[in-house]
């Protein structure tokens, strides 16, 4: 079998673990995820398909909704639940609605932000 293949098969079912304890780090973590997923679709290196099947759907909108999440956040997740309609239906907004995502997530991360790096770290240990 080829080691390529083999090491691929090893990995396939690692799991990635990241917490966020409390309600504002939730929303960092999302708002910092998000803004990611925005990066790899302005570089067309994700499409807006896969990036709304993979965190920009209704289930991520419906949790910040009963976090109370900052509504500039939530306002910018529901924005990014439609990407992959203005993709389809309007592909030349496309740039404009990723570029008006991104502002409503550094506006949540600008009120957001952490006065120190107090707490645990995003990435843990699987339990």
């Amino acid at each position: 079998m080829d080691d390529k293949l083999m090491s691929k098969e090893a990995y396939a079912e690692q799991i990635l673990w990241l917490r966020a304890k409390d309600v504002d780090e939730v929303q960092r973590l999302v708002a910092v995820a998000a803004l990611g997923m925005c990066r790899a679709l302005v570089a067309s290196a994700l499409s807006p398909a896969y990036a709304c099947h993979r965190l920009f759907g209704p289930a991520l909108l419906a949790r910040l909704d009963q976090l109370d999440a900052h509504p500039a956040l939530r306002h910018a997740i529901h924005m990014a639940t439609e990407l992959e309609d203005v993709a389809d239906l309007i592909p030349d907004k496309l740039a404009s609605a990723i570029a008006d995502v991104e502002a409503e997530l550094l506006k949540a991360l600008a009120d957001l932000a952490p006065s120190d790096l107090a707490g645990e770290k995003w990435l843990v240990r699987a339990p």
